[in-house]
């Protein structure tokens, strides 16, 4: 079995009592094979379609303010977007959304998109807040259609503890392999 794998940059942004800005995803191909350009053998001799990851809307929780030093949690469902929040946290208004991408590569082929558990954010003031329980809408084992595109949804829990303010940005490594 041939795994690509590819690893991206998401950028996620949650603000207390400031405003949301908006932010450009990076993505970077991390070459499997020592080649960087070249594309590995498939079975059937075929060069194979190597896997990409386009991160079509960030992760963003929008705004709110603190009411306490007894911090609380925000999530973002990946199904439906919806923003649940719990604790001692205001909603300032504005809209969240869930992050959406988009893989491309071999049409048909069975693929896994794996996130990682718990990231740590930051703002510019130093104030830190946690990402974690990250999902996608995606079922254990997702197909690339046979134009070789699969289009998901990914969604997570912000927890605020104490007194933090501030922009909070990240990155998410979101890794896709072939099956």
């Amino acid at each position: 079995m041939v795994v690509k794998s590819l690893l991206t940059g998401a950028m996620l942004m949650a603000s207390l009592a400031f405003p949301p800005a908006s932010l450009q995803a990076q993505c970077r191909l991390c070459a499997a094979s020592g080649q960087p350009d070249s594309l590995s053998g498939a079975i059937d001799g075929r060069p194979e379609i190597p896997l990409q990851i386009e991160i079509t809307a960030n992760l963003d929780f929008s705004r709110m303010a603190l009411l306490s030093s007894s911090g609380g949690v925000v999530s973002i469902d990946p199904m439906s977007g919806d923003r649940q929040i719990r604790g001692s946290i205001a909603n300032l208004g504005g809209m969240a959304l869930h992050g959406e991408g988009r893989l491309t590569g071999e049409p048909g082929r069975s693929v896994r998109i794996f996130l990682p558990e718990r990231i740590q954010l930051s703002a510019p003031n130093g104030s830190t807040a946690e990402l974690e329980r990250l999902e996608t809408n995606l079922p254990a084992l997702a197909r690339l259609d046979p134009s070789g595109r699969l289009t998901f949804a990914f969604g997570g829990q912000l927890r605020i503890r104490g007194d933090a303010s501030g922009r909070f940005r990240g990155r998410i490594a979101i890794t896709a392999d072939y099956e």
